[in-house]
This record gives structure tokens, sequence and C-alpha cells, in this order.
């Protein structure tokens, strides 16, 4: 009798088992779906630790810098809008840098958040910006280079992920992730071939989001030892809401080296675009690296998009930025630019930024910073009460940052000395 009980309540619990998962399937299909992009992410995690972890024997140096950086801030148009009220702000900023460089790989991250009080009760919180990049190059052979960077941020100032544009806008949360595969090839000794995909995807609260692809592809060849000419294919699609517009590039480029440290750049040709014709794509540039004096000056006329703004935008970008190392350990700077922006429906905006930065680093883990930063917009294009009025903002900080350096050097493992000595040193 006890048997035959067992057997009847096996096959009813086989019976109700069959039956749980018949009904779980769909279940189960929805969350293997949510997981996908997870497991993505952590695929590409995995990756990078591997690579890393096959090379552990050739590094030659492991640096990690934990660090805290306190400011205040003095910003005189803390909402950026046309009658602003100022106000100040005290910021906290924790983060964490990492480097790893061997001989075939370079691997490197940096991580921050801020925490911020104010006097104004809107502006108090413990996650005010979000900050996390990554950039690995794995040199798989002697001729060929394969790279990834990304690149996550997340604020309540809409001003700051705008990078290519410096529009500014109300305070309201925006993200912006980047993604940014590439490699290079060297065909001979003059001659290589470059190639990137980077894709952006921002979002506003309450105002939509946006997303660019960008390709790019293209040949360079040395034709002497100071000039070298280029042939590329630029690519673009942007998304968003409502509409997909394309463009399509073809460039011809020349660099040029005027002295040691010092070259001119040159790259430009027609645009085909399905929103506007034909117009030219031009990138133009001067650069000077020497002991005393930095300086980088360029020119773009290009596209790209703006948080909040639907479809591509015209640009047309001057920036400035000089690095003057007055002594070993102070150094000053200037960052200029200016930005013309045109929509779609023909609505135009510019912005004038200038800053000042100086820093002080006495040795150590210490470095004392101070910056005085004046935006001023002239149009609004996002089309609010005040489209045609300019809004001006000052903005005045001083920070102190603490971060040490912990670095290890690493022998490989057949160095009769590394054996005598330990793996690491």
């Amino acid at each position: 009798m006890a048997r035959k009980v067992k057997s009847v309540l096996r096959d009813k619990c086989e019976q109700l088992l069959h039956f749980s998962r018949t009904v779980s399937e769909p279940l189960q299909v929805v969350r293997q779906g949510r997981a996908c992009m997870r497991a993505a992410l952590i695929t590409l995690i995995l990756t990078s630790v591997v690579l890393a972890a096959s090379h552990a024997r050739a590094q030659s140096r492991v640096d990690v810098v934990p660090s805290v950086s306190v400011g205040s801030v003095y910003d005189d148009n803390l909402f950026a809008q046309v009658l602003g009220s100022g106000g100040q702000m005290l910021q906290v900023r924790p983060g964490l840098e990492a480097t790893v460089e061997s001989p075939r790989l370079k691997l490197g991250s940096l991580w921050t958040f801020d925490m911020q009080h104010s006097n104004h009760a809107d502006l108090n919180t413990f996650d005010a910006r979000r900050h996390a990049d990554l950039e690995l190059a794995y040199r798989s052979t002697s001729a060929t280079t394969l790279g990834f960077a990304a690149r996550y941020d997340r604020t309540e100032t809409p001003g700051e992920i705008n990078l290519l544009s410096g529009v500014l806008g109300d305070r309201r949360q925006a993200h912006r992730w980047e993604a940014y595969p590439n490699f290079s090839h060297r065909f001979r000794p003059r001659t290589s071939m470059t190639g990137s995909y980077d894709w952006t995807d921002e979002s506003l609260l309450d105002n939509g989001t946006g997303r660019m692809h960008v390709l790019r592809t293209g040949l360079s060849h040395e034709y002497t030892t100071r000039t070298t000419f280029t042939t590329s294919y630029l690519g673009r699609r942007f998304v968003d809401e409502t509409d997909t517009n394309s463009s399509h590039a073809i460039l011809g480029g020349w660099d040029y080296e005027l002295a040691p440290g010092t070259r001119v750049t040159l790259q430009g040709g027609p645009r085909i675009s399905s929103y506007r014709g034909i117009a030219p794509e031009l990138v133009a540039g001067f650069f000077r690296d020497t002991n005393r004096l930095d300086v980088e000056v360029d020119y773009w006329h290009g596209e790209t998009i703006v948080l909040g703004i639907q479809g591509p935008v015209a640009v047309n970008s001057g920036t400035a930025r000089l690095t003057w190392p007055m002594t070993r350990t102070i150094e000053i700077g200037s960052h200029s630019a200016v930005t013309g922006i045109v929509t779609l429906d023909q609505r135009q905006v510019t912005t004038y930024r200038e800053t000042l930065v100086s820093s002080w680093s006495p040795g150590g883990w210490y470095t004392v910073a101070a910056s005085y930063g004046v935006d001023y917009q002239q149009g609004d294009i996002r089309r609010n009460l005040f489209s045609n009025a300019n809004v001006l903002r000052h903005v005045f900080r001083v920070s102190v940052t603490v971060a040490p350096r912990l670095s290890r050097a690493i022998r490989p493992s057949d160095d009769p000395a590394a054996r005598a000595k330990g793996v690491s040193q």
C-alpha cells in the first residue's frame, strides 16, 4: 500500500513540475531577454580581465590611484537662465584610477562621482555627477593594434555633457553613453589603415533621447619624414524618437611637421546628407608641444547631436588650449572656445567659453587647483520663453585633491632575477 501511495505521489509531482515549467517558459524568455544586455556588458568586462590576466607574466607596470577631491564652487547662474540666481556649493569627489601596461597590452580606467551640498536645497544630493571610462589597446601583432574605449556620464548639469557644442541648459538629469571600438594596421613601413565605430546615446529627463553612429575608415601614407597624406570615409547616422537621418563624406587630408613638436593638419571634403544635400566637412589644427608651452588650436565644421534637440545640428567650432608650466610644481592654462549651432529648422545659438586654470603640486599626494570660467550664450535652440535672450554665467572653483599612487612592477616568471626574488617586486 505504501509503495502504491508513493507511486501516485511521484506521478502527481511530475505532472505538477511539467505544468510549472510550461507556465514559466514565457516568463523565462522575458527574463532571458532582459539579461542579454547585462550579459553583453559582463562579457566585455570579463574579456578585458582575461586579456590582462593572459599577459600578467609580461606586465611591466600596474598603477592604482585612489583619490578624494574637496572643492568650493561659486556659480552666479546656477540654473543657466536669463535671470540667473547665484549660489555656493561644496563638492566632494571620490575617485579611482587604474592602469595596466605591458609590451602588448595597455588598459586604463577611471571612476568618479560627486557629492554636493548647496545653499539651494534643491541642489543637495549625494549623487550630483557620475563618470566612468575604460580604454583598452592590444597589439595583436607588430603591425596591428586593436582598441576599445567606453565612457559613461550622468549629471544634473546637461551643459557638461554637450562636449562638442557647449550649449547650456536648465538643471535636469542627463545621461550619456559612448562606445568606441577601433583598430590600426600598418601594411608597409610608411602606409597604414585605421578604422573605428563610435556609438553615442544621450538622454535628457522629460525631453527625449538621441543616438549617433559614426563610422570612420582611412588610409595614410608618410610621403616624407615630415609630410603625411590621408584619405578617409566618414559616415554618420542620427536616430531620435521621430526620425532617422544619415550623411556620408569622402575626405582628403594633409599633416605637416613644421619643427620638432610643431605640426599643422588639414582635412576636408564634400558631405552628402539626407537632410541638407551637399555641404563641406572640414577640420584644421595647429599643435605645438614643448617643455615651456603647449598650444592646441583647431577649427571644425561638421555635425553632431545636442541634448534635447531632435535630429543632427550643424556645427562651426573653434577652440584654443594653452598650457604653461611655470615651474616644476606650478602650471597655468587657458581654454577658449566659440561654437555656432544651427538646427534642422534653422534655429541658431552661439556659445562663447573661456576658462582660466591653475594648479600647484608641492609633491607627494596633494594638488591645489583653482579655476575661473565664463559662458556666454546668444539665443536658445530649445524655444523656451526667452528664445531670443542671452545667458551669462560665471563659475569660480577652488579644490584640494589627495591622490596617493600605488605602483608595482612585474617581471616575467622566466627571468632568473624574478625566480630568485619572487614574481613581483
